[in-house]
């Protein structure tokens, strides 16, 4: 405890989001999973200067070409390079999981925060159609909503952030009935404050670092999704390069050139084990307990 007239801590005068930054930096798996995802992320926004070549180009004197300098993960059976592809598809990985756990975190937090605070038959009703959506399987659910909606990117994004809501509810849920039974929002009802200011006010800052995590951690399973869709051939199209197609593609060749394989197998493995990496350290950084983090 500081004494009367003493400096406050240096880290107690930091900034919330500094020091779990400080501290997020300090865990050598979530820097790694930081490295990969901006490599990646920056790749991808900038894919047309970073990709050695047209994704879309055809040689047919360059077919199932080998690694080398001109193509350093080697040629697909049209001559099309495998790193500009690879590149390109990291477009729509990202894409896709940033939309499909947007979509899952702007529905679902309000059902979690309205079903926890009003409580009753709201809370009955909300939860009973999150747990109908939890008994589908997130690849069945998807693969049902693709062959509905059609197999276009936004209905990816839609189909596989519909799975995503009833988690993200249900750990706003979790968070905001013990948040709602602290005396800050008792005494915010004494007082007469509207149920939403104390919703928006007092209870959901609160439920935000969880949120946080599950979403992250929401992302990598997005990707996997995703790439499985593109696998079974439901997913986004050819000729839009992804790295499930890409996989997908290269599983018939994999006696001639295994890279073909290899590649969007080892893209989608280090992507999801990044998210993974850094939703765990999240979930350490942003723990409810370390209250100079999250109030």
């Amino acid at each position: 405890m500081d004494q009367p007239g003493s400096e406050p801590r240096p880290e107690a005068r930091t900034r919330p989001y500094r020091v779990a930054l400080k501290r997020l930096l300090r865990i050598p798996l979530a820097v790694f999973g930081l490295v990969v995802i901006v490599v990646v992320l920056i790749s991808a926004v900038f894919a047309p200067w970073v990709a050695p070549h047209d994704p879309q180009a055809m040689d047919a004197d360059r077919m199932l070409e080998g690694p080398s300098l001109r193509h350093p993960l080697g040629t697909d059976r049209m001559g099309r390079d495998t790193l500009s592809r690879l590149i390109y598809g990291s477009q729509v990985a990202l894409i896709v999981s940033v939309g499909a756990v947007s979509f899952g975190v702007i529905l679902g937090t309000p059902l979690g925060l309205f079903s926890a605070f009003f409580r009753g038959w709201t809370d009955e009703i909300i939860m009973r159609v999150m747990d109908a959506l939890v008994s589908f399987p997130s690849i069945i659910l998807a693969v049902g909503m693709i062959a509905v909606l059609g197999s276009t990117l936004i209905n990816v994004i839609v189909a596989i952030g519909l799975a995503n809501i009833p988690w993200i509810a249900r750990v706003v849920r979790s968070q905001a009935l013990s948040v709602r039974e602290l005396d800050y929002v008792t005494s915010a009802r004494a007082i007469g404050a509207s149920g939403w200011r104390i919703v928006l006010k007092h209870i959901w800052p609160n439920c935000a670092a969880p949120v946080i995590v599950q979403g992250t951690l929401g992302m990598a399973y997005a990707i996997l999704v995703e790439a499985s869709l593109s696998f079974i051939g439901i997913g986004i199209q050819p000729p839009t390069p992804t790295w499930g197609n890409m996989l997908q593609y290269g599983f018939g060749l994999l006696d001639r050139s295994p890279i073909l394989s290899i590649a969007p197998g080892m893209a989608i493995f280090v992507m999801v084990l990044a998210f993974n990496f850094v939703g765990d350290a999240l979930r350490d950084v942003l723990d409810p307990r370390l209250r100079g983090i999250i109030q």
